[in-house]
């Protein structure tokens, strides 16, 4: 593990150039988030996942920030950080992130320990709302303890349902591991959000939610849901090969979502990838 940070510390310490990814400038839009998911950390740098390394491929993707570190004003982790919830993949995600040195959010996904994140000292509390200008950027647990697929539970429709009240006058995003959707992978659909509807159901009597992101299903997609824009990220591991029936891998790099927030209530959002990575995928395997 601490050779792996050296090597990351070397990596994000020495001068780069600075690079935007986008041609909006920074004074056209309030701010820029990045989404990044499904780090499926393991618990030293040498971990594998489908033959592929997530510490590595996960440290390319933290160079690619630190070149865009002017432009970024936060980033969102939208779950699956750890491949089994190990403590010493929290340690190691969040050593990398400290190095990154851009302030950063999380949720928990099925792959992770969510009571071991919160009490883990490496990682920032737990935040359900984060204010960004006029924005509101609302982050649910999907997770179900033992489970692969998502539900949000009743007290959290409750206390979302409050919150978009109360925050009528503020445009919000709503970000979630699970998506509460099918996104057309039929293996991954049975994991959607199972009680999706019930969300549904509160953004059709809202207008102020202008846009969901979720992660779980390592792949660039988007859906309408109830009549609000769903964007799902691709991992900073490996991918699924989309359009998929079963389970199955597609040697592609990993990247990561940069979403600009206008002062409007204008949301644009693109992909970036990582298309020097070194890290490559036994598109073979059957599962993980």
């Amino acid at each position: 593990m601490l050779e792996g940070l050296q090597r990351l510390e070397s990596m994000l310490e020495n001068p780069i150039e600075r690079e935007t990814v986008s041609n909006t400038t920074p004074a056209a839009r309030l701010h820029r988030l990045v989404q990044i998911s499904d780090c499926h950390l393991g618990p030293d740098a040498d971990f594998r996942l489908a033959g592929l390394r997530p510490w590595y491929s996960f440290h390319e993707v933290l160079r690619q920030l630190a070149r865009q570190a002017d432009t970024i004003d936060r980033v969102l982790v939208t779950g699956d950080i750890a491949a089994d919830g190990a403590t010493l993949a929290y340690q190691l995600f969040g050593q990398g992130m400290s190095l990154l040195g851009l302030p950063y959010h999380w949720l928990p996904g099925n792959h992770d320990d969510f009571a071991g994140m919160r009490d883990n000292g490496q990682l920032p509390p737990f935040e359900p709302l984060i204010a960004v200008g006029p924005w509101r950027l609302l982050c649910l647990n999907t997770a179900v303890p033992g489970a692969v697929g998502g539900l949000i539970d009743s007290h959290q429709l409750a206390a979302l349902e409050a919150a978009l009240d109360t925050l009528a006058d503020h445009p919000a995003a709503i970000f979630m591991h699970h998506p509460p959707t099918s996104i057309g992978c039929r293996w991954l659909d049975r994991h959607q959000v199972a009680n999706g509807e019930a969300l549904a159901a509160i953004l059709r009597r809202r207008r102020n939610v202008k846009a969901l992101f979720s992660g779980h299903v390592h792949q660039e997609k988007e859906v309408d849901f109830a009549g609000v824009p769903l964007y799902t990220a691709p991992s900073t591991s490996v991918q699924f090969a989309p359009g998929s029936n079963d389970f199955a891998l597609v040697q592609a790099p990993p990247a990561f979502r940069w979403i600009d927030f206008y002062e409007s209530g204008r949301v644009e959002t693109g992909i970036t990838v990582i298309v020097d990575s070194q890290e490559r995928v036994d598109v073979a395997a059957g599962g993980y």
